[in-house]
């Protein structure tokens, strides 16, 4: 390929690898409730946009998550647990490796600081942090589960004072 038929790039390695992360990107927002999304890293710049319009006139069913942000802090609001949310849309682990022993379980006594999961996204682990100190009561998503932003990862019973 010549740089003019790589738009630019003079890497065709290059190019592919950054075809193929946007197209894995592409498969992991299917079936979720973004629209838009703009990731720019060094020069380079991709841009994914869902035609909800598009999807409407196939006679597609429309997706709706089955969680909101809004009910994630009413739950938690109702019997005084913090929720833990996600950070930013990946997936979930709650271990540092496959194997390892996960980070917190239920009934554990963890401080502000602690980190309780990671949200992988886009091969960059990213960690979950309790903020604030308390006991794990539950642990809602799943090992290895896609999940949302600010999607309810676990709840904390608060420490007393």
């Amino acid at each position: 390929m010549s740089e003019t038929e790589t738009g630019g790039w003079a890497d065709t390695d290059t190019l592919r690898a950054v075809w193929d992360e946007a197209r894995d990107l592409v498969r992991r927002l299917e079936g979720t409730s973004v629209e838009r999304l703009t990731i720019v890293a060094g020069g380079t710049r991709i841009e994914i946009e869902r035609d909800t319009a598009a999807v409407t006139a196939t006679g597609a069913a429309a997706v709706v998550p089955a969680w909101t942000a809004q009910d994630g802090a009413a739950v938690a609001d109702a019997d005084a647990r913090h929720a833990i949310t996600a950070p930013l849309l990946g997936t979930f682990y709650r271990a540092p490796q496959p194997g390892a022993d996960p980070f917190v379980k239920e009934g554990d006594v963890v401080d502000a600081t602690q980190t309780v999961a990671i949200v992988e996204a886009m091969k960059l682990m990213n960690q979950v942090h309790a903020g604030i100190p308390g006991r794990v009561v539950e642990i809602v998503a799943e090992d290895g589960q896609w999940v949302e932003f600010e999607q309810v990862l676990m709840y904390l019973e608060p420490a007393e004072g």
